[in-house]
């Protein structure tokens, strides 16, 4: 049961964070067109890794909030 909720926990986490990141990625682009092409591309890739980490560590706090909807029963 608790591996179900950790599975929809990193499936909406990893949603939540590839939107975020995309947003922020597309206004950093934007923004900062005038830099040249290897700074923006290693602002992205940082913007991967710091993603990659992020992802397991929000899905722990959606999975509790899901453990804590159940068993409200909401």
């Amino acid at each position: 049961m608790i591996l179900q909720f950790y599975i929809k926990g990193l499936i909406i986490s990893l949603f939540l964070v590839l939107i975020f990141s995309a947003l922020y990625a597309f206004t950093y682009l934007v923004r900062n067109a005038d830099k040249p092409w290897s700074v923006r591309r290693n602002r992205i890739f940082d913007l991967i890794l710091i993603a990659i980490l992020t992802t397991p560590i929000l899905s722990f706090a959606v999975l509790g909030v899901l453990v804590i909807l159940n068993i409200r029963g909401l």
